[in-house]
């Protein structure tokens, strides 16, 4: 990555950060790209450069986002492997999103404005599906007789219950981030959980 390349970046990302803060205090409705600009300590110009508009700017947080999770839970079921390994490899790659400073103010952003405006909401809906890869790896292990999983949508709903119940609804209502050695007991105990009751030995 050249020098140029570098400048860039960081102006992207300390705009995208603005945008995070602004919508987050002000809401997507009343924010201003004037006041993004201020908070990022960047020009208008440099904003519009990025940014053609305020609702380009918000979908580009939400891809960001989308982005994160698609990258980081990018797991297929492997026959190979014990099945307790790769659920509990798979709960790490989501642990370790939901213990993000970075991604936690983004979900806390888009619950927010989905609260205020679902019409916006409704434009970036299903974007984000991490249950999509729990089902899959459930359903994969299944038909090779590591689990015995009937429904694996809901099962996997019921894997991410776990997580988020403790990692996740505390801190989008204002509680602490847990600590990497928090999450960690968090993952053993949902796969532990899941396990006693989809085990097949």
């Amino acid at each position: 990555m050249t020098s140029c390349d570098t400048f860039n970046a960081l102006k992207h990302a300390q705009i995208i950060d603005a945008a995070v803060a602004e919508f987050q205090e002000k809401g997507f409705a009343a924010a201003s790209m004037d006041r993004i600009t201020a908070r990022a300590q960047v020009s208008k110009r440099t904003v519009y450069k990025y940014f053609e508009s305020k609702e380009k700017l918000y979908q580009s947080i939400v891809h960001l986002f989308y982005e994160k999770f698609a990258d980081a839970l990018c797991m297929a079921y492997d026959p190979d492997r014990d099945i307790r390994d790769q659920l509990t490899d798979l709960a790490r790659a989501e642990g370790h999103l939901l213990t993000s400073p970075e991604v936690m103010a983004i979900a806390r952003l888009l619950i927010s404005e989905n609260l205020r405006n679902p019409q916006l909401a409704a434009s970036v809906q299903g974007k984000i599906d991490s249950k999509r890869v729990f089902a899959e790896m459930l359903r994969d292990a299944t038909a090779d007789g590591q689990l015995s999983v009937d429904e694996p949508d809901e099962a996997a709903e019921q894997f991410l219950a776990l997580l988020k119940a403790k990692a996740f609804w505390p801190v989008i209502l204002g509680g602490d981030i847990l600590s990497e050695a928090q999450m960690a007991k968090v993952v053993e105990s949902a796969v532990e959980m899941m396990m006693s009751r989809y085990g097949t030995t």
